[in-house]
């Protein structure tokens, strides 16, 4: 005769010595916390001092508006003011602090010690969700009109794993480029909101919500909004090789002269005149006043590809013609 296995009691039907001590940390810094932790980076911080939790006690922390629970540790050893700490839970299910318990709310925004009796609650909490799913989902915001709702982008970041299938890394593939960026600086796309034409969780459940959501670079990501053409063309000119500003340069007309109608009706391009220069600029930066060719981007974008296998070459500079400003030159004259 076989029985089936008896679910663990809760820690609400403990005795109370047997619950440890739970300190709530809400952390406002959601996107540098989100990706420590699914990074498994030392940048993740755990609070410290005489006041913080000590050795045998349980950490939660807390992202973003709504509450996502991201992390829930076990504080073990101390040097000092750093902390090692134990994985009692990490971010692979969305789980909401709302739904943990009833009156969860109250301790919105705020860190500290959470009383015995609510400290047994989130526990449980916690571990109900990390079986059964999330109660509720979230408003994943209007990543056109703006970015993307926090609590979403940090459920994307956590759960990378369950949605990719790999470890996060510092730096990822933008999902639609596949170029390599830094994490800090990816946006939060809600493709699910352009598949059904809304700007809200539209019936989806959490789990939906984060697999909708990819991680784009910025360009890409603006590719995917309703934008105008001059934005556009602005967010497709090349990163300037002198100062690093994407979206500031201009391209350079050479060997004609224009009429001021012509003229003004590309303000997005600026006139070198009719000499034209060896070697020839063909981008101009707003930014630094610099002017270099296509060249010098694909120079240095071939060095950084091969620097392991040869010795890099000195990355050549960019092109600096004139020592005038283009835009702070006359139209009408040569300004190179």
């Amino acid at each position: 005769m076989t029985r089936d296995n008896e679910p663990l009691p809760s820690l609400s039907s403990l005795p109370a010595w047997l619950v440890p001590s739970v300190y709530l940390h809400w952390s406002r810094d959601w996107l540098r916390e989100s990706v420590a932790i699914a990074t498994r980076s030392p940048d993740h911080h755990l609070p410290g001092g005489p006041d913080g939790p000590q050795r045998g006690d349980v950490v939660v922390t807390v992202l973003g508006d709504a509450g996502i629970v991201a992390a829930v540790e076990l504080m073990g050893s101390s040097d000092g003011e750093n902390w090692v700490a134990d994985d009692l839970f990490g971010p692979d299910r969305p789980i909401v602090w709302a739904d943990l318990f009833e009156g969860a709310e109250t301790y919105t925004g705020s860190s500290g010690w959470l009383p015995a009796e609510h400290a047994r609650r989130v526990l449980d909490g916690v571990a109900e969700q990390f079986r059964g799913g999330p109660v509720h989902t979230l408003d994943p915001g209007d990543c056109g009109a703006g970015a993307a709702a926090p609590d979403v982008h940090a459920l994307r970041i956590l759960g990378h794993r369950a949605v990719t299938g790999w470890a996060m890394r510092r730096e990822e593939r933008c999902a639609s480029c596949e170029r390599f960026v830094d994490v800090h600086e990816m946006q939060a796309h809600d493709d699910g909101a352009v598949r059904l034409q809304t700007t809200t969780a539209g019936g989806r459940t959490l789990e939906q919500v984060v697999r909708d959501v990819h991680l784009l670079c910025g360009p890409c990501h603006d590719l995917m909004h309703a934008h105008t053409v001059a934005a556009q063309r602005s967010r497709m000119r090349p990163q300037c090789p002198g100062c690093g500003v994407r979206g500031r340069t201009k391209r350079v007309v050479w060997g004609m002269t224009f009429q001021d109608d012509v003229m003004n009706a590309e303000p997005d391009v600026v006139y070198g005149g009719f000499e034209v220069p060896v070697p020839t600029p063909e981008w101009y930066c707003t930014a630094c006043h610099a002017n270099f060719a296509s060249s010098v981007i694909a120079s240095r974008a071939l060095t950084a590809s091969t620097a392991e296998a040869v010795a890099p070459a000195p990355a050549p500079e960019p092109v600096v013609t004139g020592a005038t400003p283009m835009e702070d030159a006359p139209r009408d004259e040569p300004v190179l």
